[in-house]
């Protein structure tokens, strides 16, 4: 009988095990060839130069050149003077618009076509007087009402 309970405990896995049969060391002790490394790094014959002269990458972030950043300040004779500021607000550059100096229907026209790129381009557009606009491209943020304060200005310099 004991033969039998052995065969099916060996069938459902579930067999006696001796202690000394499963002595495991667990602090073995690895060598270098064990360990793999991993990345690998080139040898200075490899990568043609020596430690010395091995430099990081230099990586140019356009928020922190303050020196690009411009503003243009435009008068449009024309509807047609527009179609090149698009190229302003394309290389992120802020374009403040003055609008006097062209009639009121060629000034809608003008306003529509410029809000119309800064939106495409995810950009701000500000109005900040009667005939002044302000479209910035997405990197520039304009913050407060300019408008009312203008105004606000003006209310105050004529009493």
């Amino acid at each position: 009988m004991s033969n039998f309970v052995n065969r099916l405990k060996e069938f459902l896995g579930v067999k006696e095990y001796d202690d000394y049969e499963e002595q495991i060391d667990f602090h073995q002790q690895r060598t270098a060839e064990d360990v793999i490394p991993l990345r690998r790094e080139k040898t200075d014959v490899q990568a043609g130069k020596s430690r010395s002269q091995a430099r990081p990458t230099l990586v140019s972030l356009a928020g922190g050149q303050s020196a690009q950043n411009k503003m243009f300040i435009l008068e449009p004779h024309a509807f047609e003077d527009v179609k090149e500021y698009v190229l302003h607000l394309k290389n992120n550059k802020s374009i403040i618009l003055r609008l006097h100096l062209v009639d009121k229907g060629e000034a809608q026209r003008i306003v529509d076509f410029m809000s119309g790129t800064t939106h495409a381009l995810d950009g701000n557009m500000r109005k900040l007087g009667e005939t002044i606009f302000c479209f910035t491209p997405a990197s520039v943020v304009i913050e407060g009402d300019l408008e009312a304060d203008f105004f606000e200005m003006l209310k105050n310099e004529g009493d």
